[in-house]
């Protein structure tokens, strides 16, 4: 009888995440359809409030200065990315989306905080690459069609933001050898 080995529920996530984030084979020559206007706050407050919180956990946990400055920024762009959207759904009469994170990010984030030292570092970095290509995804995809102007406007300089931080967790995520 052949056993059939069981994996771990934090890699399955990140698999389910990947696979999410690449949306197909053959991704290029799909139309994305950008999330209704009440979808894309919500998405947007969750991936700031799950960056925040994981950089939180990344300045009490890790050693590594690169890990560490990162993770500043995270808290430092996200939590005034936060503001921004709260300004831009004031500003369409929309209602502010709870600051709460998806129970996938959850997930993450608990299986994050169960890590020390290296194994920490590289699981925050390849889980910062992740989440930065979804909220990139989300973000272009309403820049580019989104309903709202307020919030397109918004998704646009975020989409750059995003894209900076997706650079820089790629990087860390290489230099520090995680494949």
């Amino acid at each position: 009888m052949t056993r059939i080995r069981s994996i771990p529920r934090p890699h399955l996530l990140l698999a389910a995440a990947f696979v999410s984030i690449l949306g197909g084979c053959d991704a290029a020559a799909q139309t994305p359809i950008p999330p209704s206007t009440p979808d894309f706050a919500l998405a947007a407050t969750q991936s700031d409030q799950y960056e925040i919180l994981a950089a939180q956990d990344a300045l009490a946990q890790s050693h590594n200065q690169r890990v560490r400055t990162f993770a500043q920024q995270m808290i430092d762009d996200h939590t005034g990315a936060m503001e921004n959207l709260r300004k831009a759904a004031v500003a369409s009469g929309l209602p502010q989306p709870p600051q709460a994170m998806s129970s996938d990010q959850a997930a993450l984030l608990a299986s994050l905080q169960s890590l020390r030292g290296d194994a920490f570092d590289k699981t925050y970095a390849r889980q910062q690459v992740l989440a930065h290509r979804q909220a990139l995804a989300v973000a272009e995809s309403y820049a580019s069609s989104g309903k709202d102007a307020n919030l397109r406007k918004l998704a646009q300089s975020s989409a750059a933001m995003i894209k900076h931080h997706l650079d820089m967790a790629e990087k860390i995520h290489t230099d520090l050898g995680d494949s």
